[in-house]
């Protein structure tokens, strides 16, 4: 284990690989989208980035979007590098809360929390999403642990 990892132990236990759907609502609760999500976390001890991420995305139609990230150990909390502009940090022994923009339209802000099960085999996240700091999108998501 990295030393940034010990740092993070709900996000050190929460590493590895993950699978579940996403959920998109309106802000009144209106259907927008789902799509399966397999999520790849790692503190890589390589040098080349404190925690890394990689998100693959697949709809029932066959499309694929695939995002990886990268964030730094900065000011007790993880820093994203490149794609979004924000953090990620521990709040307490299950959740993990991230808050960003995105470096390409800042008017867009995602808050996050990652709730993680106390056996460490589930978890859900949700994302409230902002556009010009209005609530537009809420993004419900329930994973299992494929693998650690």
């Amino acid at each position: 284990m990295s030393d940034i990892a010990k740092l993070y132990p709900v996000l050190a236990r929460g590493c590895g690989e993950w699978t579940g759907h996403y959920t998109h609502l309106g802000p009144d609760g209106e259907f927008l989208d789902t799509h399966k999500v397999d999520t790849f976390s790692a503190f890589p001890t390589d040098g080349s980035a404190d925690f890394s991420l990689r998100i693959v995305n697949t709809w029932e139609d066959g499309r694929t979007a695939e995002i990886t990230m990268v964030a730094d150990h900065r000011d007790d909390r993880l820093v994203w590098r490149d794609r979004v502009v924000g953090w990620m940090k521990e709040i307490d022994d299950r959740t993990v809360y991230l808050n960003f923009t995105y470096a390409d339209d800042p008017s867009l802000r995602v808050c996050e929390m990652i709730q993680f099960s106390p056996d460490g085999q589930t978890r859900a996240r949700t994302w409230h999403w902002f556009k010009n700091d209005i609530l537009f999108k809420v993004t419900l998501t329930k994973e299992a642990r494929i693998k650690a």
